[in-house]
């Protein structure tokens, strides 16, 4: 009895053995188009036609009581249903972060230095460029405040000066060992 196997070798990229997989840059809250909040004072309950790269959007707008009046929100066109502030925009889709499985730069990020000189940066009114130019003081800032605040900047680019040196250092120290190697 003769037996036929065939073999069939697949060169597969599901698995990724020398680096890991590469990363797959993730949507996040801050880098997607956003419907903002609703108008507060109308009915309670309207529906709103929002067009959108020319297509229209029908969205219900839910009005609560507050202690200041009323507040509104949007319905999340999708399957949830809840009132939210925001609605985003990804993919062709409208929906609330949630739905659309949107996440924030805090939670995929591993420098949280450089997101926190960026966000320090936006909120002295500056460019969000790490080690760029300082701002320089808004009108009514006091200036303790202003002060305080850019020592708190400069202590964390310190840091992420140093970071960036000594991992420039690594790669150079590496780069030194490997060219030794070869003669």
């Amino acid at each position: 009895m003769v037996c036929n196997t065939e073999i069939v070798v697949r060169i597969s990229t599901m698995f990724y053995f020398a680096a890991g997989r590469p990363p797959r840059p993730r949507a996040t809250v801050e880098n997607t188009p956003r419907i903002p909040q609703p108008p507060s004072k109308g009915l309670a309950w309207e529906q709103v036609t929002v067009v959108i790269n020319g297509t229209e959007w029908r969205l219900e707008v839910v009005r609560h009581e507050r202690i200041h009046g009323t507040q509104g929100f949007w319905l999340c066109p999708m399957e949830c249903q809840r009132p939210r502030l925001h609605l985003y925009w990804h993919k062709g889709q409208v929906g609330c972060r949630e739905c659309l499985g949107l996440s924030y730069a805090c939670k995929t990020t591993r420098n949280t230095a450089a997101m926190r000189a960026r966000k320090l940066r936006r909120k002295l009114g500056g460019l969000p460029a790490p080690l760029g130019p300082l701002p320089l003081r808004r009108k009514r800032w006091r200036s303790d405040y202003w002060i305080r605040s850019l020592t708190k900047l400069m202590a964390i680019e310190s840091a992420l000066t140093a970071r960036l040196g000594a991992m420039v250092e690594r790669r150079r120290k590496r780069h030194d060992r490997r060219s030794n190697r070869g003669t």
